[in-house]
């Protein structure tokens, strides 16, 4: 899951190289902290954090199949 959340995130930024995502597993729970440059969080969020909506959407069907709940933090 940590990979497919890296391709979302890489795909959306200019600076590839600064996006950092850290997996913190508790049972069926999982938080992934997303790290991206500031100049980049914007386009991450979204207008009205549209995107950060629709990540979270994609993340949680996938989380739903392996049957665990994820939580992501853009930071």
């Amino acid at each position: 899951m940590k990979d497919i959340l890296e391709y979302i995130v890489k795909t959306l930024v200019r600076n590839k190289d600064k996006v950092s995502i850290t997996e913190e597993k508790d049972g069926n729970f999982i938080r992934y902290i997303v790290e991206v440059d500031r100049d980049d969080f914007g386009k991450v969020i979204g207008h009205e954090g549209k995107i950060a909506k629709d990540i979270r959407t994609i993340m949680g069907a996938i989380a739903t199949m392996k049957e665990v709940k994820v939580v992501i933090d853009i930071r």
